[in-house]
């Protein structure tokens, strides 16, 4: 396959080198295997420009929101809601990335090695140690909501003493109270239309 674009069923972007020694991908999409020209890094990069940014600006991004930490989690496509992690440093061949959206648990199998259980239950051993692994599914995570709750213009402030909220509704551009009880409710009655 010559371009690939990753989308909200690629679970992994996995390093691989052709028969003449060529450093190439291989993409899971759903129950597919992809083989792909380029880099694991060529094919995010690639990807995140297709949606209207850079690696570079994702990056950034990344750790204004995270603060400077190494290897930051970077935003695909946040419309999408894509987030993705490496695994090692960026410029590395043996880097692979994976989507955090996709992740439905992991383990240590041991010192150097964490087996990644994805959503339909097939699972892929990653070089990694079980503390470094779960660090960057924590920040693809908290990158993954700190960037949803600001895209959505809903910021909510609330004064300890009370239970009272003050919530600015994005959609009508105003400022209204609410009592955490009535927040409650209206989030439960927003997450049940979406079922």
């Amino acid at each position: 396959m010559k371009k690939y674009t990753i989308n909200i069923d690629t679970r992994a972007i996995l390093n691989n080198y052709d028969e003449n020694g060529n450093l190439c991908s291989i993409a899971l999409e759903g129950k597919e295997l992809y083989t792909l020209n380029g880099s694991p890094l060529s094919i995010v990069e690639r990807s995140i420009e297709y949606y209207g940014n850079s690696l570079r600006g994702a990056i950034v991004g990344a750790r204004g929101a995270l603060g400077n930490i190494d290897m930051p989690p970077v935003m695909i496509c946040g419309k999408l809601g894509i987030y993705w992690f490496p695994i090692k440093s960026i410029g590395r061949d043996d880097n692979i990335w994976l989507s955090v959206n996709h992740i439905k648990d992991y383990e240590p199998l041991d010192a150097k090695t964490v087996k990644v259980i994805f959503l339909d239950d097939s699972d892929i051993k990653v070089e990694s140690s079980y503390s470094s692994f779960d660090r960057k599914v924590k920040n693809a995570l908290k990158l993954k909501n700190i960037l949803e709750i600001r895209a959505s213009g809903e910021y909510i402030t609330f004064n300890k003493g009370t239970e009272n909220l003050i919530i600015r509704d994005p959609a009508r551009k105003h400022y209204c109270f609410m009592t955490r009880k009535e927040r409650r409710n209206k989030e439960t009655l927003r997450r049940n239309r979406k079922r």
